[in-house]
């Protein structure tokens, strides 16, 4: 599709064979969304399959995104144009052995909710990458949240000072 066809659409005007101004737009945000993530392909066989994907996706979010009853948004992030396969290689913790002390706190007298996010104790959503270090995360923002807590204010720590220096729980292998 040329610069054309994208500048007329985004006027209002389809003067593009084969090219509606819906199927422009979403391309016009595919192709932001390829720039603003660092993203090419080398044919346009690629192109094309990766902006179906994140075609599909797009509908799926502003389906969700249109239900009333959600108490949340959801957008495109830098996976929004990986297949189910490649999006499930980096999920599930890679640990053989099993852990057998686990202990159940007891939660009577608890509010039935918290919002930690509109108190300003929970940092915004990290990423880790292709490392499975979700452990690390979590214990960070544990510990950042405790902070906030106890002192009033919200730092950030470092996931990957302790995938560097913990060499008991698996790097990005999974852990504990």
């Amino acid at each position: 599709m040329n610069t054309f066809c994208t500048a007329a659409a985004f006027l209002g005007m389809n003067m593009c064979e084969n090219s509606t101004a819906i199927e422009t737009v979403v391309e016009q945000s595919f192709i932001e969304h390829l720039a603003a993530n660092g993203i090419s392909y080398g044919t346009k066989e690629e192109y094309a399959f990766r902006l179906s994907i994140f075609n599909q996706k797009d509908a799926e979010y502003k389906t969700i995104n249109a239900d009333a009853s959600n108490t949340f948004t959801v957008g495109h992030n830098q996976f929004s144009t990986w297949t189910a396969t490649e999006y499930k290689k980096l999920l599930g913790a890679k640990i053989s052995k099993e852990q057998d002390n686990v202990k159940v706190l007891n939660t009577t007298g608890l509010a039935a909710s918290v919002d930690w996010r509109t108190s300003g104790a929970v940092n915004p959503v990290k990423n880790q990458g292709q490392c499975g270090s979700c452990w690390a995360f979590s214990a960070t923002a544990a510990i950042e949240g405790h902070h906030f807590l106890s002192a009033g204010k919200l730092i950030s720590l470092s996931e990957q000072e302790i995938v560097d220096c913990d060499h008991t729980s698996y790097g990005c292998q999974g852990g504990w």
